[in-house]
């Protein structure tokens, strides 16, 4: 039986970038980065060097995992592909939904507050909404639109 998320890939034009706002929105701690070489395989790049490190030799990183308790954050170098994720449920306390809200730039776009529940569109264009007790309705029900059969 499936009882929870374990780990969400993301692609991101801008992985340091990516890796800062997620690390920092939701206090995710680093735990590892990596590069694809030409033997296909991925490289994990030693946990004594940083970003500073890596554009001074010249690599490219293609992805970077971050995690906050059990949960892991992957993120890709890359564009959107079809199929990409899009909206993120996740639950956590009242208490981290305002201090998620309070760490949101004000160029973000916010659907809803209130202190149960936050929904925003993240500067990736990826929805997360994340409740307290978070439940799953479809959009018809949700606004009361239904279809007429």
């Amino acid at each position: 039986m499936l009882t929870s998320v374990s780990h969400i890939a993301l692609f991101v034009p801008d992985l340091q970038e990516a890796e800062r706002f997620y690390k920092d929105l939701f206090e995710m701690e680093l735990i590892g980065r990596e590069m694809e070489k030409e033997d296909g395989l991925g490289y994990t790049l030693p946990f004594d060097k940083d970003w500073e490190d890596v554009k001074a030799a010249g690599v490219v990183l293609d992805m970077t995992a971050l995690r906050k308790g059990k949960f892991i954050l992957a993120l890709f170098r890359g564009t959107k592909p079809l199929g990409q994720v899009f909206v993120i449920g996740l639950s956590t306390s009242e208490e981290d939904i305002k201090s998620i809200h309070d760490k949101l730039q004000s160029d973000i776009k916010i659907e809803v507050f209130q202190p149960d529940r936050l929904e925003f569109i993240d500067p990736y264009h990826i929805t997360w909404q994340i409740a307290v007790e978070p439940t799953f309705r479809t959009a018809g029900d949700f606004a009361n639109r239904w279809i007429v059969i």
